[in-house]
């Protein structure tokens, strides 16, 4: 499986990535908490800088979770599998979380946000997984064109769309006419297709080299501090205008750029097979979705952790933080185990997938079987 978990399965998966996995979305969960607890505050320096680290590397989580799905993706055939199996796991998150939500007396759970539980994916509630969904669907076309293309043209598609999609956002810190973040998905899974056919390119080496990972810390490292200083004197204007949207724009050059860095890094550690790392790695999926349900996000910073009682505090930022990783991390565990696996081991799941991979086994001649 090769979506944002990576679920535990016979073979020894290399624990370097998913290690990076794990810092990832907890890079995403730091910054949910401070942007949505209501506890970031910059009225000093110690603050500002604090609050700006928090929220330093989701976008780049969010661009390493697409690279990572795309590495393995571009090289197998489509399975059905994977896109039934990520709605059902959504789903079967959504809908009971939100139905315990809306029973808790005094809770805003309402009849939108009921609709939405039972249609998720056709929202941006959940932006990433509704975008990923879309990606797995629109892969075997993005496949075809890896393998149908040659060298040449390949690099002319990546350079005329990375021209009007990076380029510009970059330049002015702005989205274009391809501001859709699916844009974003499709551009990355075709650069890292291209990476991983062409390895000997010289982006590709740049990327690997031994000094990139530090180089690509520091600007994140310099950026943030930027920001920070900036929140503490309140500024605004064009200054603060690229601070903040290198920080979110996961098409711009520099979150690009850092996201393949760190990919490469965390490549080349060969870490072996840890089990416990492959293990939390596996939950990411739903530490995402449990602590992103709208339903639940209002009840988690305030009901069950009263953040509001906390305002500015680093020491118990960090405590919730760790604490909702590895909460949510073994519901998800739990759930895999009681429910998800038996659904997916189920007589209709089987067939349903079957048919799917029937409907596309043209492109499952043309594509390779994966390494």
């Amino acid at each position: 499986m090769t979506e944002l978990s990576a679920k535990p399965h016979k073979a020894q998966r290399e624990s370097s990535l998913e290690l990076l996995r794990i810092l990832c979305m907890l890079f995403i969960v730091a910054d949910h908490y401070a942007g949505q607890s209501g506890t970031a505050v910059y009225d000093t320096l110690p603050h500002a800088l604090f609050f700006s680290a928090l929220g330093a590397g989701s976008r780049l989580g969010c661009d390493l979770f697409v690279i990572l799905g795309a590495w393995f993706l571009c090289r197998q055939p489509f399975r059905t599998r994977r896109v039934l199996g990520l709605w059902l796991s959504l789903w079967l998150y959504t809908v009971p979380l939100t139905l315990l939500c809306w029973l808790v007396p005094g809770s805003n759970v309402g009849l939108g946000t009921l609709r939405w539980a039972v249609f998720p994916v056709s929202t941006q509630q959940l932006w990433f997984i509704s975008q990923y969904v879309m990606l797995l669907l629109l892969s075997p076309v993005l496949n075809l064109l890896l393998r149908a293309l040659p060298r040449s043209g390949l690099r002319a598609l990546l350079g005329v769309t990375g021209l009007f999609l990076v380029g510009y956002s970059t330049l002015f810190a702005e989205d274009g006419v391809f501001g859709d973040l699916l844009w974003s998905f499709l551009f990355l899974y075709l650069l890292t297709g291209y990476f991983r056919l062409y390895p000997d390119n010289r982006l590709s080496r740049a990327l690997r080299a031994n000094a990139a990972p530090w180089l690509a810390l520091a600007f994140v490292v310099l950026l943030t501090l930027g920001r920070g200083v900036a929140q503490w004197q309140g500024m605004d204007g064009k200054v603060m205008q690229y601070l903040e949207y290198y920080r979110t724009a996961l098409g711009a050059a520099p979150n690009i750029l850092c996201a393949f860095c760190f990919f490469f890094a965390f490549q080349k550690l060969h870490m072996g097979s840890v089990k416990a790392i492959n293990l939390l790695a596996s939950a990411t999926l739903g530490v995402y979705i449990i602590h992103q349900t709208p339903a639940v996000i209002g009840l988690l910073w305030t009901g069950v952790f009263r953040t509001q009682n906390h305002v500015g505090s680093a020491p118990y930022a960090l405590f919730v933080i760790l604490a909702v990783y590895l909460g949510c991390s073994v519901l998800h565990l739990l759930r895999e185990r009681l429910v998800i696996r038996p659904l997916e081991n189920s007589r209709w799941f089987a067939f349903i997938c079957q048919k799917g991979d029937e409907s596309l086994s043209v492109l499952d001649k043309i594509l390779p079987s994966g390494d």
